[in-house]
């Protein structure tokens, strides 16, 4: 594979900048219409509870607010068990029941995101596109739970800490976020791509390329401009049609090369090529070690 090094790496990129800068803004414009017409807004509400006490009954000794390390434990052995019940069905049924809400029960615990923030703490979130809604199903949802918890356990050792509150910002948009994703991409792409061709070109665009080619040092280059390009053109072609023995051929001992130099548009010399001269001997001599390499190989 031919090498890159990385003076020629970013001179390729930077007579390619109208095209890297042209792919980044039209794929970072892409971004900004799939997030704002692709994506659909989702708005989530979250509310709290937290485990208070084990039991109703204390000790004379205790008030009723007490809490004993007994609890503490008992309370964060509770909270796994406590996520199973706060996503059950019998709970989301009870709420899509309460709520009226036009929704299967698979569709409402899809939608429910039961967590610890510590070992005494539950957080249940619940994601709607509608945030009124998610609202409400989380607030139905606490007290829901909290109800099923107290009829199966036989205690009250919950409290709802934080009550769920209305979010008009969507949790599923970040439209500068997918704005530099895209544009990202898009960056990626086209320097892929610019690569790719680069790597696909074959063609001579300069002396060094010959050299790289023919591993022989190029002896001279000619820069012809105008006029006189396309002259030595018409002589160039008809000059391989004769042979080396003929005098009127400059260089006869040496091997002629004729191929367009890139210029930049602004430049005021058109039609310019370049003629490139190398030692027969030593391209002969080249040659034939290349068919030697080939014929080991066999």
């Amino acid at each position: 594979m031919e090498e890159i090094d990385l003076k020629e790496l970013i001179e390729m990129f930077l007579e390619k900048k109208f095209l890297i800068i042209f792919v980044v803004v039209l794929f970072a414009v892409l971004g900004a219409v799939y997030t704002n017409n692709f994506i659909t807004p989702m708005y989530q509400s979250s509310t709290s509870l937290v485990l208070v006490q084990t039991g109703s009954e204390r000790s004379a000794t205790e008030t009723s607010e007490s809490i004993t390390t007994t609890d503490l434990t008992l309370n964060s052995k509770l909270i796994d068990a406590y996520k199973v019940i706060a996503n059950s069905k019998i709970v989301t049924n009870t709420v899509i029941k309460n709520l009226k809400l036009n929704m299967q029960t698979e569709e409402l615990q899809e939608a429910i995101a039961v967590s610890s923030n510590s070992e005494a703490e539950l957080v249940i979130t619940v994601k709607h596109t509608n945030p009124e809604s998610a609202c409400k199903i989380a607030n139905e949802l606490a007290k829901v739970f909290k109800d099923k918890v107290t009829e199966i356990y036989k205690v009250e050792n919950l409290y709802v800490l934080d009550v769920a509150e209305t979010q008009y910002e969507p949790c599923n948009i970040n439209l500068g976020k997918n704005i530099v994703i895209f544009a990202f991409v898009g960056a990626v792409l086209v320097a892929g791509y610019i690569l790719l061709i680069n790597m696909l070109d074959t063609t001579v665009k300069t002396d060094s390329d010959i050299e790289r080619a023919l591993g022989i040092p190029v002896l001279a280059s000619i820069v012809l401009t105008g006029e006189s390009a396309k002259k030595k053109n018409k002589k160039s072609k008809k000059s391989t049609k004769k042979s080396d023995s003929d005098a009127n051929i400059p260089f006869s001992n040496n091997v002629q090369f004729f191929y367009d130099n890139d210029l930049d548009d602004s430049s005021d010399e058109k039609n310019v090529s370049l003629f490139s001269y190398v030692n027969k001997e030593n391209l002969e001599k080249n040659n034939s070690n290349n068919h030697k390499k080939k014929g080991g190989r066999k």
